[in-house]
């Protein structure tokens, strides 16, 4: 019988994810800094731990009483939203213990057991992994993080025949926004920030789905350990998708500069970024150097060009420019 050992199985993805290998016969080690008490659905396959991933005692006496382990899914986090000028840092040291220390902690002390099993590691990362909002960079530091140690991590333990995936949600309908809101501050009314908030919050709601059926990552969590590849970045719902290839298509740093501009940046183009309306419109439709526009496009990170007529006709070429 398989055994795996989840954090964060109170709610959303580790609740859903114990749920569902509990019903196809695996041994689930279930853990949350809250209790689970009623919350999980009764099993002699069950073991439920309440597990503070930020003390090493707790993560050292879990993982010694459960003894063998085919998989570990660290799943346990959360978000915390605010500027950089604007969030206390004790709050951020406390984030970053959870969500990067934490899933260390877990994965030192499970590895001996996945190393003698020649188990998987799925780590639940974010499409923050590899972006950032305005307003998340402290969150999407955090699984840049995990991004980082995932792949490290891959290149230590492969030769033991230990896999690892690094999972890649977008929106998803889990408590993850409610818990964010719980701990992020509240803006100071003087916030020199006041002013582009709305701002923000356009340009993310542009591009990212309405929170998506948490059942979806669960799919492609479950069907990652069917893959024989020994790893796997696993992208799920196509908010994640579009924003990620998006990213990939026109690399870091034209990446970065086009979210200047849905913010609010007026600036000169140079070769190879995101192109202005005017520049889009003083092009032919076969000319090659509106590929990284109608990338954006095609994505809908150009919505903010709506706001004006050469934006809307220059939206409109692009349109009719795919090839």
């Amino acid at each position: 019988m398989p055994s795996a050992f989840i954090t964060g199985c109170a709610s959303g993805f580790g609740h859903g994810l114990a749920v569902r290998l509990l019903s196809e016969g695996w041994r689930v080690i279930a853990s949350d800094a809250e209790t689970l008490d009623g919350v999980l659905p009764r099993s002699e396959r069950l073991e439920c731990h309440r597990l503070d991933v930020r003390d090493a005692s707790q993560v050292t006496a879990a993982a010694e009483a459960v003894g063998e382990v085919d998989l570990l899914v660290n799943n346990a986090g959360y978000a915390l939203f605010g500027t950089q000028e604007e969030v206390d840092v004790e709050a951020v040291r406390d984030l970053f213990d959870v969500n990067v220390l934490g899933p260390v902690r877990v994965t030192r002390a499970l590895l001996p057991a996945l190393r003698r099993s020649r188990g998987t590691i799925v780590q639940i990362s974010s499409v923050a992994g590899r972006t950032a909002f305005p307003e998340s960079g402290f969150y999407a530091a955090t699984k840049h993080a995990v991004e980082a140690l995932s792949e490290s991590l891959f290149q230590e333990v492969c030769t033991f025949g230990v896999r690892v995936r690094v999972v890649e949600p977008g929106s998803f309908a889990t408590r993850f926004l409610q818990r964010a809101a719980e701990v992020s501050p509240v803006p100071p009314a003087s916030s020199p920030y006041a002013g582009l908030r709305d701002v923000w919050g356009d340009r993310k709601t542009e591009v990212l789905e309405p929170p998506q059926d948490p059942a979806l990552v669960v799919d492609a969590i479950v069907a990652s350990l069917a893959d024989p590849a020994p790893f796997l970045r696993v992208v799920v719902g196509p908010d994640a998708q579009r924003v990620l290839a998006l990213r990939e298509g026109l690399g870091p740093d034209a990446w970065t500069r086009l979210a200047g501009d849905r913010n609010g940046l007026s600036r000169p183009h140079g070769p190879g970024e995101v192109l202005s309306p005017e520049e889009v419109l003083s092009l032919s439709s076969g000319d090659a150097a509106l590929h990284p526009a109608r990338l954006a496009a095609q994505h809908g990170h150009l919505a903010h060009w709506t706001a004006t007529a050469t934006g809307r006709a220059a939206l409109a070429h692009l349109s009719g420019s795919t090839s």
